[in-house]
């Protein structure tokens, strides 16, 4: 099991951006920062608030890097996880940079892909970037086909390729699966994770690619 996602103070994120408090707040309640990465937590000092490290700068350095070429209510269609086009199709899901040529082999029909689809079909191609096979990456693209709905809420959500070895009186057979879930996962002790995708960091990487293709 990997670790948890590595969590940095309030203040820390402050000195770090150079953002203010005001600035910090006005983001969460437009909805560019998600509620869900205020996390409260008991230190020597009392309540604290801390931040997903990795998550939180990134999404900081973005909108301090877009505010500049469009209005922050543009930025909340573009960056807040909640929000998710609904009547966007795309005929060429291998030319959005999330997708990409290496995922030519799960494709499954030609054109108008949902924006949904284009979310499954970037979580294989990013599971295939990590290592796994098209097939397998396959079990990964059907699981978040059969969850649209889920994928309209996806903070937290990781998409994970899963395998263990199941024995069966002489015979050692490998299977691999896949999970769709929130932080922390709950593996048993003999399940090793193989890929890991952050589906949250998907339907935001797709959201951008499509770009103006969005309403």
């Amino acid at each position: 099991m990997e670790p948890r996602e590595e969590l940095i103070p309030k203040k820390e994120v402050l000195r770090l951006t150079g953002i203010s408090y005001g600035q910090l707040y006005r983001w969460k309640r437009m909805g560019l920062i998600p509620e869900a990465w205020f996390i409260r937590r008991s230190t020597f000092t009392g309540q604290e608030t801390f931040f997903p490290k990795e998550k939180i700068l990134r999404r900081i350095e973005e909108i301090l890097r877009l505010k500049e070429e469009k209005p922050l209510e543009e930025l909340v269609k573009l960056l807040a996880p909640e929000v998710i086009p609904t009547e966007v199709t795309y005929p060429d899901p291998l030319a959005l940079s999330p997708i990409g040529p290496e995922a030519r082999e799960l494709l499954w029909k030609p054109g108008d892909y949902s924006f949904s689809e284009l979310v499954a079909l970037a979580g294989g191609a990013q599971a295939i970037r990590q290592g796994a096979q098209p097939a397998e990456a396959k079990l990964l693209v059907e699981l978040l086909r059969a969850q649209a709905e889920t994928i309209r809420q996806p903070i937290g959500l990781t998409l994970v390729l899963a395998e263990k070895v199941v024995d069966h009186e002489a015979l050692s057979i490998r299977v691999a699966f896949g999970v769709l879930a929130r932080e922390p996962l709950a593996l048993d002790r003999d399940t090793r994770v193989k890929v890991r995708v952050d589906l949250e960091k998907v339907v935001e990487d797709v959201k951008k690619a499509l770009g103006g293709e969005m309403k």
